[in-house]
């Protein structure tokens, strides 16, 4: 992305770039019908390297992640999409959830933790103000 779609991008006028990382076919699908009206789907990943390497290639304003995907999960993927894309916020997503697993995942660098099931409008405007969140640090 260049300085011209970062300016462009900041007044508004194109929807932030989402990255969506799930390794079920049927949650990614239904994500990516529920977010891509306000957000503009740049990738879908299906486990965790994926993730992360998309993340690196097309550098989202933010991504959602599951929490159990193979290839390490979402600890391993909040720590690698930090690194390979430092401006991206992270929220997580998942099914289960446990006060230390979600404490560990925002230590990481996610920013919001959502269960599964909740509604696109909760869904949206979680990504929507983790956008505002500041960054965080590596």
């Amino acid at each position: 992305m260049n300085e011209d779609d970062n300016q462009t991008r900041g007044k508004d006028t194109l929807p932030p770039r989402l990255l969506i990382a799930d390794d079920d076919p049927v949650v990614r699908s239904a994500l990516s019908a529920q977010l891509r009206g306000d957000f503009e789907i740049v990738a879908v990943a299906t486990n965790t390297a994926e993730a992360i390497e998309l993340a690196g290639e097309h550098r989202p304003d933010v991504a959602l992640i599951d929490v159990e995907m193979p290839g390490g999960g979402g600890v391993e993927a909040v720590s690698g999409i930090a690194t390979s894309s430092p401006a991206t916020r992270m929220v997580m997503l998942s099914g289960d959830e446990s006060r230390e697993g979600v404490i560990e995942l925002l230590s990481a660098g996610a920013i919001a933790y959502l269960r599964k099931g909740v509604t696109a409008w909760e869904l949206t405007k979680t990504l929507t103000e983790a956008l505002k969140a500041r960054a965080p640090q590596p």
